[in-house]
């Protein structure tokens, strides 16, 4: 197979059992993480297979920190600790508490539980971008599954929800638009797949609101600058400026075709999380170490390490032992445990997203799949006029037929929804049993709002996401349904909370070469930028432990002809993953 194909299975992997917990008195460590989330989990892979001596830490009983994949069992035990302060507190537990806030549910947990995947960080994949071509270089492709994402959805009025055309053979195609939006539409899509920086349309306009430069530049309609704002840039306000739109249109446009149609991919079992996992096994199998479910006592500081003296020492509950190292990487969520002295955090380039906003989320579980409107494409007997919509044989637009949807997102634009927000644009990913996520007939609506708005974090998650959550409702419905009324399709289970920023650290609390590390997520509001954008923030992170790691004197290794460590003959690293040794595959795993 072609090296960037991605393998459509995926595998768990199991931490250390504590049983060999006295292992780790002879463990004296280059480097321990902190967290397995996807930004600490690809750094750990990635120094692991570097050659260093690397241990993982996460006070969870389960991989992914604040990005895993839960089911339904697990999702309510971790809304329970978060929500109750009758629950046994423990300074983690008391930062998750801070972070997530708000938090109710409702409805029993549904049957067939443990074969449902929920997301705790929601998502989409660009076919293109430094999360999957981490994946393909690692190796961790081997290890995960992908569902390309059916469709984009805008959502227009209760029971109506039409998919917008993603590259420019939906356009031509599309018998809605009549010959001028079509060259139009056109116009643009040429534009935006094309280095349009020093091209004189965006001259000056880098920071104009993008829905205006669309009118202004393109003179495109309402519905088309609507679709294209909210639907193929992500955008999540009316003001979000032009430059950076572009820049995202640009790279999904160029995703279109890699592995299909669509431009995006859905990880199986619940997303990043179960990636995450991946990046965890790769690391195990390159010589990591791993501890879950154990708490972090205290982490001591060494003022001035000797020869052979590590400069950390780690202890963790029920663990005898304490784990050593020299260099220390950490999650925010450890923050509060790292010695007074601090932590740098790594920051990587600025966002072009919205950074530090709270998010407001939802998770929904319904026995009914959703219905997106859709025209027919070829019909017989219809007409295409240069100034309308194709017409049937009585002179009619054709009858629109829906289609159900397994894996796909719903875009709400602001001012979509009477009672719901009129300034931000809210997304709902809809996964099922295509994409591992839940048993047959089910399906999972993750809605996410990011509040950019000042004062929508004053009100509760569920006020918030209600009406979004009851408008989605009405998909799954055949009959028509009245804009406003109640629908008579009800979730088995409903979960509903905010999830907070980071406290950031300021970048002059801490000299250029202090250590311990704070990973520094690349923040974004636009639902395909998150996991990518993660991605960055664990390469920065790389090459700063590489300093701090020379520093120390650590040296990578790697396995000489007998199997022994070798530090002598180790390679210089000038990448973040080293050449993928070949594995034989077997050809109908793929």
């Amino acid at each position: 197979m072609k090296q960037r194909d991605l393998k459509v299975s995926s595998s768990a992997i199991g931490h250390l059992s504590l049983e060999y917990h006295h292992l780790l008195a002879a463990m004296d460590l280059d480097v321990v993480v902190l967290g397995t989330g996807l930004t600490e989990s690809i750094v750990a892979a990635a120094l692991s297979k570097a050659g260093f001596k690397v241990g993982h830490v996460d006070a969870n009983p389960y991989y992914g920190g604040d990005d895993a994949s839960l089911s339904i069992d697990e999702l309510v035990s971790w809304a329970d600790e978060r929500a109750s302060g009758n629950v046994q507190s423990s300074a983690y537990l008391d930062n998750q508490r801070k972070r997530f806030t708000d938090i109710s549910y409702t409805g029993a947990v549904p049957s067939q539980s443990r074969q449902y995947a929920v997301s705790l960080c929601p998502t989409i994949i660009p076919s293109i971008g430094p999360l999957i071509e981490s994946l393909i270089a690692s190796g961790v492709s081997r290890y995960g599954g992908f569902k390309l994402l059916e469709q984009v959805a805008l959502y227009e009025s209760a029971g109506v929800a039409k998919p917008v055309p993603g590259n420019k053979e939906d356009v031509f195609k599309d018998k809605q638009l009549s010959l001028l939006q079509k060259r139009r539409l056109m116009r643009f899509l040429m534009f935006a797949g094309g280095d349009f920086e020093d091209k004189p349309e965006l001259q000056t306009l880098e920071h104009t609101p993008f829905p205006a430069f669309l009118k202004d530049k393109f003179s495109l309609d309402d519905e088309a600058i609507r679709a294209i704002t909210y639907a193929l840039a992500f955008c999540v306000s009316h003001g979000d400026p032009t430059l950076p739109a572009l820049h995202r249109i640009r790279r999904y446009l160029r995703s279109t075709g890699r592995y299909g149609p669509s431009p995006f991919l859905v990880g199986h079992y619940g997303g990043i999380g179960e990636l995450a996992q991946g990046f965890c096994r790769t690391a195990a199998v390159a010589g990591a170490t791993y501890i879950l479910g154990r708490p972090i006592v205290s982490i001591e500081r060494q003022e001035s390490s000797g020869v052979g003296q590590k400069q950390y020492t780690i202890q963790l509950g029920d663990v005898t032992e304490a784990v050593t190292c020299d260099v220390l990487i950490s999650s925010h969520d450890y923050a509060s445990f790292l010695p007074s002295s601090s932590a740098s955090a790594v920051t990587p380039l600025p966002s072009t997203g919205h950074v530090d906003c709270t998010w407001a989320r939802c998770v929904a579980v319904l026995d009914r799949p959703l219905s997106f409107s859709a025209l027919r494409q070829d019909h017989e007997g219809s007409d295409e006029t240069s100034q309308g919509e194709s017409k049937d044989e009585n002179g009619e637009p054709p009858t629109p037929s829906k289609k159900e949807v397994d894996t796909a997102v719903l875009v709400f634009p602001p001012w979509s929804v009477p009672t719901g927000s009129q300034s931000t644009a809210v997304h709902v990913l809809v996964t099922g049993e295509a994409s591992m996520s839940s048993p047959k007939g089910k399906y999972i609506l993750n809605i996410s709002m990011p509040l950019v708005e000042e004062g929508l974090g004053q009100r509760s998650a569920e006020e918030l996401l209600q009406p979004f959550l009851e408008a989605t409702l009405t998909l799954c419905q055949s009959e028509p349904v009245q804009e406003g009324s109640p629908s008579a399709v009800q979730p088995l289970f409903t979960l509903y909370y905010q999830q907070h920023p980071y406290s950031k650290s300021s970048p002059g609390d801490n000299p250029p070469d202090s250590s311990p590390l704070l990973s520094e997520p690349l923040d974004s509001a636009h639902l395909p930028e998150i996991a990518d954008g993660m991605t960055t923030s664990a390469e920065v992170t790389f090459w700063r432990a590489l300093e701090l790691l020379k520093a120390a004197g650590c040296k990578p290794q790697r396995k000489s002809e007998d199997g022994e460590a070798d530090s002598q003959d180790a390679p210089e690293i000038d990448s973040l993953w080293p050449p993928l040794e070949f594995v034989q595959e077997d050809e109908e795993e793929w």
